[in-house]
């Protein structure tokens, strides 16, 4: 079996097809950050726009967390560590190592911070349907934005279902870099029989930001859907991750 070398760059007559933005409804996107909208407002001159409003929102609520463990130095910290990462998403899903680059010997605050993202992560796993999922979900596609969207690097993870649809786990395939991932599909096939599993959905990221499948995604999509039939496994879709937009390879009917 081959390995998957993804290449983030666009590819193919699929760029303008199917992308899904992910316009807030509500008072929460799906990054589960704050959404504050100004529109409709008729003196917008001393309103800070949407991205200044978030900012200031983001290094005052990480100072406060910060204040748990480093009550004195909890302001700059925050404005250190969004200074460097730009997100409090993106920061929270950097190594350790890149954590004390930035804060030095307060491994306090590391742990604090470490100890957030898997909260956030387990809460967010806790509310995936474990019944009749679809790839499509919106539950499913605001954990994968908090697990993987704001990565620097191509991963892969891969849901495991039973022949119900019921979910049954999921696990990060791969190594990468900014722009390219190598995954062995047979290692992903292998947990799919350790786990009997009768179907797979595939999601992988995109530092770049662009939602459009590249050639090599597309390949490797199809290939894997061909070794899948071969073992009665089902690819029920592979979606493609950023931190505020997907898109389906389903409907784009790819596969």
């Amino acid at each position: 079996m081959r390995s998957f070398a993804s290449d983030n760059s666009a590819g193919g007559s699929y760029g303008k097809a199917a992308r899904c933005d992910d316009t807030p409804k509500s008072l929460y996107d799906h990054a589960n950050r704050f959404f504050l909208s100004v529109a409709g407002r008729s003196d917008d001159r001393h309103i800070l726009p949407p991205e200044k409003i978030e900012s200031h929102r983001d290094r005052y609520v990480l100072a406060q967390l910060i204040e748990i463990v480093a009550p004195v130095d909890a302001r700059r910290l925050s404005n250190e560590l969004l200074d460097e990462f730009g997100s409090i998403g993106r920061m929270l899903g950097e190594s350790e190592a890149a954590l004390l680059r930035v804060l030095g010997t307060n491994r306090a605050v590391v742990r604090l911070l470490k100890a957030t993202e898997k909260f956030m992560l387990a809460n967010l796993q806790n509310e995936l349907p474990r019944k009749l999922i679809s790839a499509t979900d919106r539950r499913l596609i605001k954990y994968l934005q908090a697990r993987m969207g704001s990565r620097t690097t191509e991963i892969m993870r891969v849901m495991f279902l039973d022949s119900s649809n019921h979910l049954l786990g999921d696990q990060e395939f791969g190594a990468g870099s900014p722009r390219r991932m190598f995954v062995q599909p047979r290692s992903i096939l292998k947990r799919a029989l350790e786990l009997d599993a009768s179907g797979i959905i595939l999601a992988h990221n995109h530092p770049g930001g662009s939602v459009t499948p590249s050639n090599s995604d597309i390949e490797f999509t199809r290939s894997i859907k061909s070794l899948c039939a071969e073992l009665e496994i089902r690819l029920h879709d592979h979606i493609i991750i950023t931190n505020d937009r997907w898109t389906s390879f389903r409907k784009l009917k790819i596969i």
